[in-house]
């Protein structure tokens, strides 16, 4: 039995998923900077450590800081830069090898005035995705960049970063692949422009793809873990996920099936049941998926067909037919993917191993 959810790892299938995207990067002679966002662990970093990376991702100040305590050789901050981080940006270049993502000049040009010693940059490029950077067909405009700021004695542009968040919207592994390759297409193009280094990362792509040759930094993260959302888009199958949360049985009781939702009464079944489980969205986060129209927060690990339905702060229902309810209702807990891991990852500040019960930390401390 268990007191509360815990977020268990399986090293066994980390080390799977690492060997598998080094091998890819090894065959393409590039370098891999890996996003260390998903799992936010010193310890989970060490294993990756030993598949030879030396320089890693972040995205925010305080998960530098609390990598810098590892001896990385280098660090590319992920984040846009702003002005409210203008002064932490300035102390963190004292104490490491430090890379920054920007698109403004302005930003850069005050930035300049501050910096006691040169800072690395990238230029921040939009691949169409609508959020942050410059967008990357408008290759006059992004040509036009590194003469703005050439002046500017301690920064040093050195290379574009792309985070092609977009293809999480592609609904299938075709679709992610023909993403892909129109996007590599652009990014030719980009570098012909600008002749720079590429850092590039995005899980979905870079599960599927096999030719990185115009790019020269790979920096997913979440291809160590995966998810749910990941096996639904096709950039990973199940036995690729890497953690779940166990969840204690609080209830178990029948239900009408004219009061469950339509999705679930679909399936012919007449008899229903649902599970109350100690998880919610202060676990599991309110990240949610929609197949074939069932909104879902989370599956069953050894009962593909039974889904976290619907989530409160603390609770979790999941409704199904009566009889396969009761049958994994016979245990005390009840393991669950998470629809996304990084998220949820931060939401439970800690793991267990899922055979050794060891525990191992997270940035945000066990909560």
């Amino acid at each position: 039995m268990i007191e509360k959810p815990r977020l268990v790892l399986d090293k066994e299938i980390v080390f799977r998923n690492s060997s598998r995207i080094s091998k890819k990067v090894q065959q393409n002679a590039k370098h891999f900077q890996p996003h260390f966002k998903t799992h936010q662990s010193i310890e989970v970093g060490k294993w990756i450590r030993n598949l030879g990376v030396t320089d890693i991702t972040v995205s925010s100040i305080d998960m530098l800081a609390y990598f810098i305590q590892d001896d990385w050789d280098s660090f590319l901050l992920a984040l846009p830069l702003h002005p409210g981080l203008f002064k932490s940006i300035n102390q963190v270049n004292n104490e490491c090898n430090l890379k920054v993502l920007s698109s403004s000049i302005e930003h850069l040009k005050y930035l300049n005035n501050i910096l006691d010693k040169p800072l690395q940059v990238l230029l921040d490029i939009d691949p169409n995705y609508g959020r942050t950077g410059m967008p990357i067909d408008q290759l006059s405009d992004i040509s036009e960049f590194p003469k703005a700021i050439q002046h500017l004695s301690k920064i040093g542009l050195i290379g574009c970063y792309i985070h092609a968040g977009n293809s999480y919207q592609q609904p299938n592994k075709e679709s992610i692949l023909a993403f892909s390759d129109g996007l590599m297409a652009s990014i030719t193009q980009l570098k012909k422009t600008l002749n720079l280094p590429i850092y590039y990362g995005d899980t979905p792509t870079c599960s599927l793809m096999e030719d990185f040759s115009v790019i020269d930094v790979l920096t997913p993260g979440n291809l160590f873990f995966y998810d749910l959302s990941q096996e639904h888009i096709g950039s990973c199958q199940q036995e690729d996920i890497a953690v779940w949360v166990d969840c204690p049985i609080i209830e178990v009781k029948a239900r009408n099936a004219l009061d469950i939702p339509t999705h679930v009464t679909q399936s012919g079944d007449k008899e229903f049941a649902q599970i109350v489980i100690h998880g919610g969205s202060v676990h599991f986060s309110k990240e949610h998926l929609d197949i074939d129209g069932r909104i879902v927060y989370g599956r069953l690990k050894d009962k593909p067909s039974l889904y976290l339905d619907k989530i409160s702060q603390e609770h979790g229902l999941i409704i199904g037919p009566k009889d396969l309810i009761f049958e994994v209702a016979d245990q005390s807990y009840l393991s669950i993917y998470p629809v996304h891991s990084c998220l949820t990852a931060e939401s439970m500040g800690g793991y267990t191993d899922s055979k050794t019960f060891t525990c191992y930390d997270h940035m945000k401390g066990n909560r």
